[in-house]
This record gives structure tokens, C-alpha cells and sequence, in this order.
């Protein structure tokens, strides 16, 4: 194994696991299913989970190290954007408003933020292509990690289920203008 860099979340991660040779320059979620195949780990088993779990929080504190949690911050965006290889705009509103159009897997992003790929990450078409990839990958990140604020939060996306719309806790839909009334009293 390489020296180990504690800055670096993912290999940390994977320190945990002695029996496992962790590569820096490979993909991090296929590394981490051979690591579930050398301990012997089923879909369904606890130690498989827990595993995914500390995984994903590795994930989102190395993106939050690349890019910062201040979404208010342009610094953070333009980093954000640079590796996007998307032209960046000049406030934090146009950032924040041109990210919710963007589709991108976040693992596959930290790995080439990590400076190991030599190619950016692939923005997909839509939020449906995404899902599809990150599905049939094994890349899914959850929209619920506690890591996940800031900047990282702009970019989650609906993977696993069927995208409604923006809700709230009560599971009601936010936003939009279907079903009220304007200021006439018409829908």
C-alpha cells in the first residue's frame, strides 16, 4: 500500500481493512466492491452495510475537502465548475442555478478530483441517464449522508427511485404553481 495520507478520507477508508491493497490511481467504488468480495461480505450482510456507510461518509469528506461546504463561497464553485469543465458564472446565484442542470456522478467526480483520472467525469443528459449509470455502476451515493452539505448537496440527485418533484417531510409537493390560486382566485 502506498504511504498513507491522512488528508485523504478514501485511503483512510480503506486502512481500515489490512487484507485489502488499496490503489490510488483506481476507481474507488470498484475497489470498494472487491474489498466486500475479499471479506466475503453478501448484499445483505451487516458488515457489508456498515462498510457502505463509512464509504459514503469517506466520499462526501473528500469532496467537502476539494471543494469546501460553503455554498455562498465562489471559490468553491469555481473549483467546482473547473473540474466540471463548465464555464462559470459570475455569481453564486448563477452557480447554484446552473448546478441544479448539471448531472454528475459524485464518485466518479472524487476520483478525478483525486488527480488519479485521467478523464473528467461525465455529465449526463438528464437526471434519468444519470440514475441509469449510477444504477448499473454501483455508484449511488445517498441523498441522506450527514457528510453531505454545502456544495455536495447541490449536486444529489434522485437515483434510486422515481423523481416527483420537490417534496417536503410530509412527503407534499413543493414548489411550482400547479394547484394554487393566483391573485384572482384561478389556478
Amino acid at each position: 500500500m502506498a504511504s498513507l495520507n491522512p488528508s485523504n478520507p478514501i485511503q483512510l477508508f480503506f486502512s481500515l481493512y489490512s487484507e485489502f491493497t488499496y490503489d490510488p490511481s483506481g476507481k474507488t467504488m470498484a475497489q470498494f466492491w472487491e474489498l466486500c468480495n475479499l471479506y466475503g461480505w453478501d448484499r445483505n450482510s451487516d458488515e457489508r452495510a456498515e462498510a457502505l456507510t463509512k464509504m459514503r461518509d469517506a466520499i462526501a469528506q473528500q469532496f467537502n475537502a476539494f471543494y469546501g461546504t460553503d455554498a455562498d463561497s465562489l471559490d468553491g464553485w469555481y473549483n467546482l465548475f473547473q473540474a466540471l469543465r463548465v464555464q462559470i458564472p459570475d455569481t453564486v446565484k448563477g452557480c447554484k442555478d446552473l448546478i441544479r442542470t448539471i448531472h454528475v456522478n459524485i464518485c466518479d467526480l472524487v476520483d478525478y478530483s483525486l488527480g488519479e483520472q485521467n478523464v473528467p467525469p461525465e455529465l449526463h443528459v438528464s437526471q434519468e441517464a444519470l440514475a441509469g449509470y449510477s444504477r448499473r455502476e454501483g455508484k449511488i451515493y445517498p441523498r441522506e449522508n450527514a457528510y453531505a452539505e454545502g456544495l455536495l448537496r447541490f449536486l444529489l440527485r434522485e437515483i434510486t427511485g422515481t423523481y416527483q418533484g420537490r417534496r417536503g417531510k410530509d412527503g407534499q409537493r413543493r414548489g411550482g404553481r400547479r394547484g394554487r390560486l393566483n391573485r384572482r382566485g384561478r389556478i
